[in-house]
């Protein structure tokens, strides 16, 4: 009877321990954080991972190209020319050397160069470098 006695105190120990309360030197940040901006909304339906974008990215929307810029998403204005040497047209059309391509509706192009479908999986580019 003293084992099970001494045996149940432990586990009983070992589980006050183990709790999962946190610890007592976290400290709570009291900042308040800008909401993460997110690409324009185009088909609910879909389940799409949600990310942070960063400035420099570009969304075809409506037919249009967008940039994002401070948080904003506003028309592109300009050709741009990425990182990788990737020029995109303010009417959606992706080109390097002789290739060309035209972006589809929700996809986006970040300022590297890197073309993502409208779910956000990275799309093979391979035959263009």
């Amino acid at each position: 009877m003293k084992k099970l006695l001494m045996i149940a105190a432990i586990a009983g120990f070992a589980c006050a321990c183990n709790g999962g309360s946190k610890s007592s030197t976290t400290t709570t940040d009291t900042a308040t954080a800008a909401p993460a901006a997110t690409a324009p909304a185009t088909d609910t339906s879909t389940a799409s991972t949600t990310q942070a974008l960063k400035d420099g990215v570009m969304t075809l929307k409506d037919g249009k190209m967008l940039i994002l810029k401070n948080g904003a998403w506003v028309p592109l204005d300009a050709a741009v020319t990425c990182t990788n040497g990737r020029k995109v047209d303010v009417n959606g059309e992706v080109s390097k050397g002789d290739k060309k391509r035209k972006l589809e509706e929700g996809m986006q192009i970040d300022k590297d160069g890197q073309i993502r479908d409208k779910n956000g999986k990275l799309v093979d580019t391979s035959g263009w470098d």
